[in-house]
C-alpha cells in the first residue's frame, strides 16, 4: 500500500470519530415557565414554552421531566402564525420521583409542555413546590403566575415582582437568567384564598377587534331595516285589498235580509188557500186579498 494512502486513512481515522465527538449537548435559548393556579382545574396548570439554542442539529429528541403526581395535558408547536399545533412526541412511563415527554423537535421554533399538578392545601392555604430538574443548560429562564383576582398574602422564594395584569387575575414574574446544565431551579409559592371559583369562569370574553356594521358574521338590525319595512307594507297593502274585497261581498247579501224582512212575503211562504176562489193566502193573511172571503186557518 502505498505510503500516501497510508497517511489518508489514519488521518480519517482519526478525524471522523473527533467531528461526531465534536457536536455540541441540546441546550435552550430561552425556557418560560408559567404557573396558573386554580385557573380551569383546582390545581396547578404548568406550561412550558422553550425553544433550542441556534445550531442545534435538528431533528432531535428533547426529553422533558415532570412530577409522577402530574397529568400531561398537551405538547404542541408554535406556527408561523403563533397559533399552536399538535407536537409529535413519546410518553415514557414514571421513574422514581418522575416521569417523561419526548418532544420530537423538528424546526428550530417554540414548543410547549402543559401538565397539572395538585397544590397542597391547609384550610384557605394553597402551597405549590416548582422544580426544574436541569436535565439541560438554559441561556434564558422566565418565571412567571397568574393568580386568581381574589388571591391575598402571597409569598414566593426566590421573589417575584408585580407587574400589569388585567382579565380577573393578578400577574407576577420575574427572569432569572441563565442555568448551567445539570442545576435545578427551585420555586416555592403560598397564598390565601376563600373561595374555590375558578379563574377561567371569571374572565370576561373581548373581542379581538372593534364591532361594527362591516364585522363579518355580525347581524345589525340597520342592515335590514329597509328589507323589514318593505316587507311590513306589502302585509298592509294586501292586507287592506283581502279586507275591502269582504267587505264588497258581506254588504249585499246584509241588503238582501234587510228586504227580506219587511217586504211582502214569499208565495211559498204559506200553504193555505181560499176556499171560495183558491186563491193562495201570503203569510199573515186573514182574508182572501182576491175576493175577500175570511180564510180557514189550519188548527
Amino acid at each position: 500500500m502505498p505510503a500516501w494512502l497510508t497517511v489518508i486513512l489514519l488521518a480519517a481515522a482519526v478525524l471522523v470519530p473527533s467531528s461526531a465527538g465534536a457536536q455540541a449537548p441540546i441546550a435552550f435559548s430561552s425556557l418560560q415557565v408559567q404557573l396558573w393556579p386554580e385557573y380551569d382545574q383546582p390545581s396547578m396548570l404548568v406550561i412550558y414554552d422553550f425553544q433550542l439554542a441556534p445550531g442545534t442539529a435538528l431533528p432531535v429528541g428533547v426529553t422533558i421531566k415532570f412530577p409522577k403526581d402530574a397529568n400531561l395535558m398537551a405538547v404542541a408547536v408554535q406556527a408561523s402564525d403563533g397559533s399552536l399545533m399538535n407536537a409529535d412526541y413519546l410518553e415514557s412511563s414514571a421513574d422514581g420521583d418522575w416521569q417523561s415527554v419526548v418532544v420530537q423537535i423538528q424546526s428550530p421554533t417554540v414548543y410547549r409542555v402543559e401538565y397539572y399538578q395538585p397544590l397542597q392545601r391547609t384550610g384557605d392555604q394553597r402551597r405549590f413546590n416548582y422544580q426544574w430538574p436541569g436535565d439541560y443548560a438554559v441561556q434564558d429562564l422566565g418565571i412567571s403566575v397568574r393568580l386568581p383576582a381574589d388571591a391575598t398574602a402571597f409569598t414566593a422564594q426566590p421573589a417575584l415582582q408585580s407587574t400589569q395584569s388585567g382579565g380577573g387575575y393578578s400577574l407576577l414574574e420575574n427572569r432569572f437568567g441563565p442555568l448551567e446544565d445539570g442545576r435545578a431551579f427551585a420555586l416555592q409559592l403560598e397564598y390565601a384564598r376563600t373561595s374555590e371559583t375558578l379563574s377561567a369562569s371569571q374572565q370576561d370574553l373581548q373581542p379581538s377587534q372593534p364591532l361594527d356594521s362591516s364585522t363579518p358574521g355580525r347581524v345589525m338590525l340597520s342592515n335590514y331595516l329597509p328589507y323589514i319595512l318593505g316587507a311590513l307594507g306589502l302585509v298592509l297593502i294586501v292586507g287592506g285589498i283581502v279586507y275591502f274585497w269582504q267587505a264588497g261581498r258581506a254588504k249585499p247579501a246584509r241588503e238582501k235580509r234587510h228586504r227580506g224582512g219587511t217586504g211582502p212575503a214569499s208565495d211559498d211562504a204559506s200553504d193555505i188557500y181560499c176556499h171560495q176562489c183558491g186563491t193562495r193566502a201570503h203569510n199573515g193573511d186573514r182574508f182572501c186579498r182576491v175576493c175577500g172571503t175570511r180564510l180557514r186557518m189550519p188548527e
